[in-house]
């Protein structure tokens, strides 16, 4: 069993996206609630797709959510800026295990270990990896 790199550490990642805190990211107590932070990790992992080749209107395949463990670690206020890491953890053969942690500074807010799988727009149904997305993920 491989074991999950310590996603906490800045120094894990090479791929870093800025994000805002919104005032409309807050709680009824003023934390930036769960839902935000959600989106921070999408927003993340769609950018290192992206820059890796997916996402692409005439590409016969596309990525989705299968899985996510997001784990909270300290609380996040507004106003902030913060930037989260994303990093390849593993690639199957249809699916990629990305990393991804929130940062305020080098304090980290919270982690993501997600599953995507790459699926036919057409079928609906996973697909293999496309051996361009494949090379770039595993440098990411």
């Amino acid at each position: 069993m491989t074991r999950t790199p310590d996603l906490t550490s800045p120094d894990l990642y090479r791929f870093w996206w800025e994000e805002r805190v919104r005032f409309n990211d807050l709680d009824a107590v003023g934390h930036v609630n769960n839902n935000a932070i959600g989106v921070f990790f999408e927003q993340a992992r769609i950018a290192l797709l992206h820059g890796a080749g997916g996402f692409r209107d005439e590409d016969p395949w596309t990525v989705v959510l299968a899985r996510s463990l997001i784990e909270y670690k300290a609380e996040l206020l507004y106003p902030n800026t913060v930037r989260i890491g994303a990093r390849t953890l593993r690639v199957g053969t249809s699916s990629i295990t990305l990393g991804c942690a929130i940062f305020l500074g080098d304090r980290c807010i919270a982690t993501q270990e997600a599953v995507a799988v790459i699926v036919d727009k057409a079928a609906h149904r996973p697909t293999p990896i496309p051996e361009p997305l494949r090379a770039k993920l595993l440098e990411a």
